[in-house]
């Protein structure tokens, strides 16, 4: 099996182990595919901090199955390459400007759909041997009807001119007359018609009934008929009939075992074995996958509540920058009508100190970055009312672990080798969040060792953001004038989950025991009526 076919049948996954084609009532399992993908700009913990499965399901707007595995094999690996951005982009633009071509591809869609799960459990093998023709017949119907109604849509942008290409071209390939037919028997094996015509060969039919299934049966059928009509008397065709008996048992033996599994093992497997082999096929059904992908993105945009979204200015600087107006988190936003939004600018700044107390909203504003950074990344709209984003050729989130028995430096020990880690692969076109660094030592290392790990990524040059309760160490900065400083808006004790300038200086940590209840008026009063200590 080629490199290609394995990445039909894995990547753009059915097997049991990320859907099941026999229940197609089952969703596609992200969490699944994750596990069997390579990691490239991001890496898997990033992936799983930002919420990267939230992220699918609440932009998921796709018809087909192909087109859930696309999309998220999407966001698990943005794009590196400018021109396919920009490429998609312009697509996506024609598209939802279009109402005649979103329809064209939404029927183009829901007709493949219709036999998508026949169609899989065909080119994963999933039939009986004894009962190959019903899949087989289903599964060349979806492939018929797919080739059929990408006809219809009429796209003028390259990319998705060239996606509904793709799936032409796959109709005069060999692989395709093998589905369509007709097909044939060879000394070779089994060829299409559009093939190298051989001298022997014998059509292969689909189905139980044949010539050769019902050739077994003739003799008896000549003598039954002899005597019914007095060519020859009773006995005469009894013993003739009973003579050739045995060969009417073989046709039925013939069409009801040997046929089915003779076609399963020389007929239906190669042709199945030659559309996964087949260039042509795996580029069509990839096609429909990012068509419906780029759907996606248009129905993401104009689902409710509303949010404003937009297409980014997306450019391949030497030096990574995001900026943007009105940003929203996309799995908070999509089920909040009321999401408050933020001004982004990490542009030239480098370094980015982010201060405040808890609750305030400090790490779903950086959750919100790195997810439309990979929205952008990928060719899809971002939740926001402008932006420009440069691209990112690596995209890391760290925070705070907990102690691992394996690791003998502790939780120190972890966080510092993971800090260690995302330092030595950081270029200037990095995007880096860090919700603390250098945790678990005493405040003087902890200090020092953060200055040193910020100015080193300072030096880099990349847009670095440091989520962080040391207040210190943003001073520390400010003084040096490097960098920028934000902090949480707090209005009336309460957060209003926007970022303003400033280094927060306040933890709030006494009202948040108090709201949990266990300030410390609440453990005195425990321990008072225990009876620990005097009331």
């Amino acid at each position: 099996m080629s490199m290609e076919s394995e990445k039909l049948v894995i990547e753009l996954n059915f097997r049991n182990d990320i859907i099941d084609e026999r229940n197609e009532d089952q969703p596609f399992d992200s969490r699944a595919m994750l596990a069997l993908l390579t990691e490239t700009v991001v890496d898997k913990r990033t992936l799983e901090l930002i919420e990267i499965h939230e992220l699918f399901e609440a932009m998921d707007h796709t018809i087909t199955r192909v087109g859930s595995a696309r999309f998220f094999h999407s966001l698990a690996n943005p794009s590196e390459s400018i021109e396919l951005i920009h490429a998609k982009q312009d697509s996506y633009c024609e598209l939802a400007s279009n109402v005649k071509l979103q329809s064209a591809i939404i029927d183009f869609l829901e007709v493949f759909s219709a036999g998508e799960a026949k169609l899989f459990k065909f080119l994963n093998a999933h039939m009986q041997a004894l009962l190959p023709y019903h899949d087989f017949k289903e599964a060349a119907e979806t492939i018929k009807y797919m080739m059929a109604a990408a006809e219809g849509p009429r796209p003028e942008t390259a990319y998705l001119d060239s996606l509904f290409k793709s799936i032409l071209s796959f109709k005069g390939s060999p692989a395709a007359g093998l589905v369509t037919g007709p097909r044939y028997r060879t000394p070779k094996g089994i060829r299409a018609a559009v093939e190298k015509k051989s001298l022997l060969r014998l059509p292969f039919r689909p189905s139980r009934l044949s010539l050769g299934s019902l050739l077994p049966f003739l003799p008896g059928l000549i003598f039954g008929a002899g005597w019914l009509f007095g060519f020859m008397n009773e006995a005469t065709a009894f013993t003739l009939f009973m003579l050739t008996a045995w060969l009417s048992l073989f046709g039925i033996l013939y069409g009801a075992l040997i046929k089915p599994i003779f076609d399963y093992e020389t007929a239906i497997l190669p042709i199945r074995n030659r559309l996964i082999e087949s260039n042509r096929f795996g580029s069509a059904i990839e096609a429909v996958a990012a068509i419906d992908e780029l759907m996606s993105f248009v129905n993401f945009s104009q689902a409710p509540p509303h949010h404003p979204t937009c297409m980014p200015e997306f450019s391949n600087n030497r030096y990574h920058h995001f900026i943007a107006r009105n940003l929203r988190n996309p799995t908070r936003a999509m089920s909040d009508p009321n999401y408050v939004p933020n001004d982004i600018t990490l542009d030239g700044c480098r370094a980015t100190f982010i201060t405040g107390p808890n609750s305030g909203g400090k790490t779903t504003i950086c959750k919100s970055i790195v997810q439309n950074q990979i929205l952008a990344q990928i060719g899809a709209p971002v939740m926001a009312s402008s932006a420009r984003i440069n691209m990112a050729d690596r995209i890391t989130y760290q925070a705070p672990a907990f102690d691992t028995l394996i690791d003998e430096e502790g939780r120190f020990g972890t966080e510092l080798k993971e800090t260690r880690d995302i330092f030595f692969a950081t270029t200037p076109k990095s995007l880096v969040i860090l919700d603390e660094i250098a945790e678990g030592t005493t405040t003087h290392e902890k200090m020092s060792l953060s200055v040193e790990i910020m100015d080193g990524f300072y030096a880099i040059g990349n847009n670095t953001v440091l989520v962080t309760h040391s207040f210190e160490l943003v001073e520390e900065f400010r003084r040096q004038d490097k960098g920028q400083y934000l902090q949480v808006e707090f209005a009336e004790d309460n957060p209003t989950h926007r970022l303003i300038p400033g280094v927060s200086t306040e933890s709030h940590a006494l009202r948040v025991a108090t709201k949990i209840g266990f300030a410390p008026d609440e453990i005195r009063k425990h321990l008072a009526d225990k009876g620990y200590i005097a009331g």
